[in-house]
């Protein structure tokens, strides 16, 4: 029995550090796979190339970013940053 239990502790163990790793990764200022109201308005054609070049120069990925539509209260666009 005392086996099992072994096991059983390393593998909550490996779970933790892998719980541990997902919340550090997860916090970084990072501007990829989000959209972002603070951005501001996402309208125009200049706002929409505003917030692909903003997303490019604020993402590891350099991949850009689009105005996406949002819904809930008022319909309108926000800047999101591809993933």
């Amino acid at each position: 029995m005392t086996t099992n239990m072994k096991i059983m502790s390393f593998a909550m163990l490996l779970v933790l550090l892998f719980s541990i790793d997902v919340v550090v990764e997860g916090s970084d200022s990072s501007l990829c796979c989000k959209t972002h109201p603070k951005f501001g308005a996402c309208k125009t054609y200049h706002e929409r190339m505003r917030c692909d070049k903003w997303c490019r120069d604020g993402c590891d990925n350099k991949k850009g970013g689009l105005c996406k539509r949002v819904f809930g209260g008022a319909k309108k666009e926000q800047c999101h940053c591809y993933c």
